[in-house]
């Protein structure tokens, strides 16, 4: 079960089953823009921070409305999956790992460290010494720009073919790129919201957010030079920019993913204890209703913030 309450922030991660196939090349950041702005205008959810690196995307987001939680990374999953197996040729395959993680986080503090970890990802991973150089597609320079809406084209799956053997590398990509995007004729729009996270836990004045922000960039460049000193002492290198743009598809590759999904996020062990109590009851009481409604009293209401099951299928028995 997942909780996603009305303003809650939400610390989410997709992950692909297999491959390096979210690459920093112009036609992975084409796709990524297009199932974002899509996804983002049918299901719409306050998107405060995103990254994405090959394997997987880290996003921090409030909840408008808890429904559109899961139809917004369904969608966005579905058409992405749909674009890059077109692009490898192949179909009906599995891209991404089953659901998603989403733990809500439960503190200003957690939430500033989860965002820190987000854009310190590329440093951690050893892709890039900073951010500021990682080529991939992430909210970073809109976050330091303050221009926080884009117009990004809107692509469709019939235009991804599979691509071949000699325009498999970043010039092929680039032009493919280059063709997909002036055959579009529609543009979607995307608007970033950085501070969405801050007002949810109460920052509204401008001066507070500043000052939080600030934190924020300085923890992240803690995080990088601590990665950076950890490669110094493992004799370590970075894989650089131009390795990052020069990547090709890779099915090969197999993650290794380790830790487990967690319900909460919060820096005191006593708010998570306190919060895991109560979403074992609301569980509890989530299994009743169940219950009731197989009985055939469908007019219990299911416990908001929670996403109910499908209703049961009632029938009464033929009599001979």
């Amino acid at each position: 079960m997942k909780y996603h309450p009305h303003g809650s922030v939400l610390f989410c991660t997709l992950s692909l089953e297999e491959g390096l196939l979210l690459l920093a090349n112009p036609l992975c950041q084409a796709i990524v823009k297009s199932c974002l702005a899509a996804a983002w205008a049918l299901y719409p959810v306050r998107i405060c921070h995103i990254i994405v690196e090959a394997t997987h995307i880290h996003l921090v987001i409030v909840v408008i409305n808890p429904d559109h939680v899961d139809a917004f990374f369904r969608h966005f999953k579905t058409e992405s999956a749909h674009m890059i197996n077109g692009l490898l040729g192949r179909k009906k395959r599995t891209l991404w790992c089953e659901g998603y993680d989403s733990p809500i986080v439960l503190t200003p503090k957690r939430a500033l460290l989860a965002i820190a970890y987000l854009y310190a990802n590329p440093a951690k991973d050893n892709l890039e010494n900073s951010i500021d150089r990682y080529p991939g597609f992430s909210s970073w320079k809109m976050f330091q720009s303050g221009k926080f809406t884009r117009h990004w084209k809107r692509l469709r799956r019939p235009q991804f073919t599979a691509i071949t053997r000699d325009a498999n590398n970043h010039r092929g990509y680039t032009k493919l790129a280059e063709e997909i995007l002036a055959a579009s004729n529609e543009v979607q729009t995307f608007t970033l919201e950085p501070n969405a996270w801050l007002e949810a836990f109460g920052y509204r004045l401008p001066e507070e957010q500043g000052e939080l922000n600030r934190q924020l960039v300085a923890h992240i460049r803690l995080l990088e030079l601590r990665a950076e000193k950890r490669r110094t002492l493992e004799k370590k290198r970075v894989l650089g920019r131009e390795r990052l743009i020069a990547q090709v598809f890779d099915i090969t590759y197999r993650p290794r993913r380790k830790g487990r999904r967690m319900w909460c996020l919060a820096e005191k062990r006593s708010v998570r204890v306190e919060f895991i109590r109560f979403f074992r009851l609301l569980m509890q009481k989530a299994r009743a209703v169940r219950e009731q409604w197989k009985l055939g009293d469908v007019t219990v209401p299911y416990p908001p913030g929670l996403y109910p099951p499908s209703m049961p299928k009632l029938a009464n028995a033929l009599m001979r």
